[in-house]
């Protein structure tokens, strides 16, 4: 028994280099990990929101041709009718780091109905790295291009020819 307690006394534990060892490793670990999580984690935020625009223009053309009489409406009107889910068409309007904003533009005796739909993320990679939710701003009208823009301006139209205007370029989908 006394030999028990002996060998017991005598172990060690870990020295102090071997810890620190340890915790640099950790470190550097670490250090390659967490840019690449953030990095995957706006690549996921920017599809989430390429598809949830591309859906809001399919369900704002459906809604146009088939309850719309000709005309656009809003998110709100949109989720009230079922069109989208309740992430999208709750006020605020955000869903996954981005923050959705419609601008509706009501048919004239010389225009058709209008529209410009436009998806910003919260926190912008300009403004702020390890935050952001994302470094590009999409954008879509009723002819049904998406575009984008990476400079932190959203994406406009013009109001006569709604061709994308300034930085934005449209993207494949």
């Amino acid at each position: 028994m006394r030999d028990y307690k002996k060998s017991l006394l005598d172990e060690k534990g870990f020295s102090l280099i071997e810890l620190i060892i340890v915790v640099v490793i950790i470190g550097i670990i670490a250090a390659i990990a967490i840019p690449n999580l953030l990095q995957a984690r706006r690549a996921s935020n920017e599809a989430s929101a390429i598809s949830s625009v591309s859906l809001i223009h399919r369900s704002l053309m459906t809604y146009k041709t088939t309850e719309g009489d000709g005309e656009f409406t809003d998110l709100t009107g949109l989720y009230n009718r079922n069109y989208i889910d309740t992430t999208l068409g709750s006020t605020p309007h955000i869903k996954s780091g981005y923050r959705f904003e419609i601008n509706v533009y009501p048919s004239t005796s010389s225009v058709e109905a209008r529209y410009d739909l436009r998806a910003r993320p919260i926190v912008h990679q300009i403004t702020n790295n390890v935050t952001a939710t994302g470094s590009r701003d999409f954008g879509v009208n009723e002819a049904g291009g998406i575009y984008e823009t990476t400079d932190n301006t959203a994406v406009s139209f013009d109001p006569n020819t709604r061709l994308a205007l300034g930085t934005a370029v449209h993207i494949d989908r």
